[in-house]
């Protein structure tokens, strides 16, 4: 149901003692998501909520990109290309548009919901596409459905993932990947390591290791998240076309982010890579689910 009192409007989801806040018209976020009362996202605070701040919620849509294009900038078709800044003083574009714009309702139901998002050619982005969340509760399970459409009548750059935050106090990370491109000062990676035992997470491992925002390659689909004081953990799985999960730990931030998504930081300045940016035909889409379903945790 909708909650009219609110300034923006949540739509909430239930099934059984399980619930997800979303908020179509912040970048058609997700502001929380509770199992039989215990909080598997970060909570997003209603300070966050009623200023519009989309990086307070529990996640976030990354769409038609994700996490930084260095300088807001690259070249397409033999031509250069170039962005607004969306996150000043940062010179780069950052997250696409999605998380920037209201979100329509198609449809909703008791525990699913449906948001489409039209874009047109403009500064932000100069390529027209459609996207689609389907948010959906399931037995003690959250899945996410990620479609986003080429209305451009030429072939260009298209993806989709996601940006959860989880409560970081007492959480344990494990997933595997095949290698780590380590972010420079400027944000953008700079360092392609294999293998990485400093920034392993391949055994239940502590966040409070220290900070990093890097972006994992080769990424399984498979992750795993528990919190020594609760008794839900948290699996994470992804479909293949999601091959690379942004970790960032920040001492500054009171969550901390796993982030499934299509392709490494900065891919369309690095086509020479491998896990760069999927390139959508006309008319075509693409694709990819995530879904996050408790588990009970191992003593």
């Amino acid at each position: 149901m909708l909650h009219e009192k609110s300034a923006p409007a949540i739509l909430t989801l239930t099934r059984g003692a399980d619930r997800c806040d979303i908020v179509p018209s912040l970048g058609g976020s997700i502001a929380g998501w509770s199992v039989n009362g215990q909080a598997m996202m970060r909570r997003a605070s209603s300070f966050s909520i009623g200023t519009n701040d989309p990086f307070g919620m529990a996640s976030f849509p990354l769409v038609p990109y994700s996490n930084r294009i260095g300088g807001g900038s690259f070249e397409w078709d033999g031509k250069r290309v170039s962005l607004a800044r969306n996150f000043p003083p940062e010179p780069h574009s950052i997250h696409g548009v999605g998380f920037e714009r209201p979100w329509q309702i198609s449809s909703s139901a008791k525990d699913s919901a449906t948001l489409l998002l039209g874009h047109r050619p403009g500064a932000s982005w100069p390529y027209a596409f459609e996207a689609e969340q389907r948010i959906s509760l399931e037995e003690g399970g959250l899945l996410l459905e990620l479609k986003a459409q080429n209305l451009s009548e030429r072939a260009v750059p298209l993806a989709f993932g996601h940006h959860p935050y989880f409560p970081r106090g007492g959480a344990l990370l494990k997933f595997r990947a095949k290698g780590v491109w380590l972010n420079s000062n400027d944000g953008l990676p700079s360092l392609l390591v294999k293998p990485f035992e400093k920034f392993d997470w391949s055994e239940s491992t502590s966040v409070a290791r220290g900070e990093i925002d890097h972006c994992y390659t080769g990424w399984n689909g498979h992750a795993e998240i528990s919190w020594l004081d609760r008794a839900l953990a948290l699996e994470i799985t992804a479909s293949e076309n999601l091959p690379c999960a942004v970790v960032c730990i920040r001492n500054d931030i009171d969550g901390f982010c796993f982030e499934p998504v299509p392709h490494i930081n900065d891919a369309l300045n690095r086509r020479d890579r491998e896990f760069v940016m999927p390139v959508v035909a006309p008319k075509q889409v693409f694709k990819a689910h995530i879904r996050f379903r408790a588990i009970k945790r191992q003593r």
